[in-house]
Parts: structure tokens; C-alpha cells; sequence
């Protein structure tokens, strides 16, 4: 499991000499951590070490957990908020496992710098659908074994005292996982899809047309070229009215950096897994 530690702590400490969170069975605890490479290995070690290293289960150290307190590239360049986004994981490198499979791995999981209730339960939501996403990472290279997912990375994007966090983890069969939350560091509460709409002067009922609009757009886009034959033995019409039956106003809902409104919906597949998340922009044309 995870730990995390409050914000409290983390600000007393990002004065001090960097500050990581070490992954170990049954939590994380701190470590300082001194010139390590992108692997988590010292430098001075040869390439042979570092590959026997992994395989003697040290992948624990291989893939520190950092709390880093400064905005990825991702984030947006005007922050009005200093430091408002955490890193809880920060790990980045290649690793091999026992059958010689080597492959680029990095993990980035977001937690919100605020004392809040809302704060704390958006944190704990991340932690638990991104961070055990890392954390089953780190086990399977500490076991030698395949990693099923290579890749979590967020996004943060800003509207006045606004932030929203869009935040993605890939996994087997070309399947990535969405989520979005927003936090309002004005009146330090979560972001309702109500608030968004309502700021942006759009109506539930305007929201719903234009999002099934564009989704029937999006899936015509996919499997519109397909021949009639294969749209028939495909049920692509089946697969339509089963893709706009997922949408409501509950559809998990950001505003991305130029304002518009985003939303993360299910399009049905005819093939791989019975859907795939995508991002809609029901009031974007063109």
C-alpha cells in the first residue's frame, strides 16, 4: 500500500536536501537519496552490476518514489498557485526482466498541495487508481517479471484559481485509463461538473446534445469507412447506440488549456475490450 504523507510534512522538508518515498512492501517510508542515474543506480557501478543488482531483487532502489515539489512540463507555464501539484511517484528508466525483455518505464502520479478535506480525498482517490498502478510495477521487477503497464503521466491545466488534472495509465492491449479532477484553490473544494457548466453559461441539456453530437461524430470517424458488410458483421450499429447510452452529465469532466470543456467517455470497440476511453470536446468544431 501506499502511505501518504501530509502536506505539512512535505513543505517542511522541501527547504532540506531533496526528500524521496522509498516503495517497500507494506508502505513507503523516506530516504535521502545521493547521485543516482535515471535507473535509481549509483554511477560509479559498471553496466553488469546494475543488470545483477536488478536480478537479485534491488528494484526497490532502482525505482525510488520521489516527492518532487515543482511542476512537470506537462503543467501549465503560468501556474497561479506556487507549487501545486506533488509528485507522490516519480521513477523513470529501463529495466529487464528474467526472460530478457527490456523495456522504458515512467511513472508519474500527482498528488494536490493543499490542506483540505477535498484535497485529501482527490489525493487518496489518485493514490489508489495510479499509485497501485506503479506500485504492482515496482513488485513485478522486484519478482523479474513482464510489466503490464510502462507509463503514468499527468497534465495539469489552470482556469483562474482552477486546477484540473488530467492523468493517464496505458496497460495491455492498446488499453490507457483516464481520469479528471478539479480543485478550486479559491474556496479550497472539488470541482463539480455543475461548476464547470455553469461557468461556462452551458445548460445540461446543450451539454448532452452537443456530447452525443460529437461522439457520434468520433465513432463514425473510427468505423464509418468500413464497408456495409462489416459494419453489419461488426454491429457498428449496435455498437453506436450502446456508446451514446453510456453518456450522461456524470462523465468525468476538465477544462483543458485553451478553456474548452473536455470530457473522458467510453466508445464501444469491435475489438480488443468492449470499449476504450477518448477524449471528447463537445463545444469544439472543426
Amino acid at each position: 500500500m501506499f502511505s501518504i504523507f501530509s502536506m505539512a510534512e512535505a513543505a517542511a522538508s522541501k527547504d532540506a536536501a531533496p526528500f524521496y518515498l522509498r516503495w517497500e512492501k507494506g508502505g513507503i517510508a523516506p530516504e535521502r537519496k545521493l547521485c543516482y542515474d535515471q535507473n535509481g543506480s549509483n554511477k560509479n557501478h559498471t553496466e553488469t552490476d546494475r543488470r545483477n543488482r536488478t536480478m537479485k531483487k534491488t528494484a526497490s532502489v532502482l525505482l525510488a518514489l520521489c516527492l518532487l515539489l515543482s511542476f512537470t512540463a506537462a503543467a501549465c507555464a503560468e501556474a497561479p498557485v506556487k507549487n501545486a501539484v506533488l509528485e507522490l511517484c516519480s521513477a523513470e528508466g529501463i529495466y529487464t526482466d528474467s526472460v530478457g525483455n527490456t523495456e522504458q518505464y515512467s511513472y508519474h502520479v500527482p498528488q494536490i498541495y493543499a490542506n483540505s478535506l477535498a484535497a485529501d480525498e482527490i489525493n487518496a482517490e489518485i493514490a489508489e487508481r495510479f499509485g497501485k498502478v506503479a506500485e504492482s510495477q515496482f513488485e513485478n521487477m522486484e519478482g523479474g517479471y513482464s510489466l503490464w503497464s510502462r507509463n503514468v503521466e499527468w497534465h495539469a491545466y489552470w482556469s483562474g484559481t482552477w486546477l484540473f488534472l488530467l492523468i493517464t495509465a496505458d496497460s495491455e492491449g492498446s488499453f490507457t485509463d483516464y481520469a479528471a479532477y478539479g480543485y478550486d484553490f479559491g474556496t479550497d473544494a472539488r470541482i463539480t461538473n455543475e461548476m464547470i457548466l455553469q461557468q461556462k453559461g452551458i445548460t445540461e441539456e446543450e451539454y448532452l446534445e452537443n456530447l452525443k453530437e460529437k461522439v457520434g461524430l468520433m465513432f463514425e470517424d473510427m468505423y464509418g469507412k468500413y464497408p456495409e458488410k462489416d459494419r453489419e458483421a461488426f454491429g457498428c450499429d449496435e455498437l453506436l447506440e450502446k456508446t451514446l447510452g453510456w453518456l450522461d452529465a456524470e462523465q468525468p469532466m476538465f477544462l483543458d488549456g485553451m478553456g474548452e470543456v473536455e470530457t473522458i467517455v467510453k466508445i464501444a470497440s469491435v475489438a480488443g475490450a468492449e470499449w476504450y476511453y477518448h477524449l471528447a470536446t463537445p463545444f469544439a468544431y472543426g
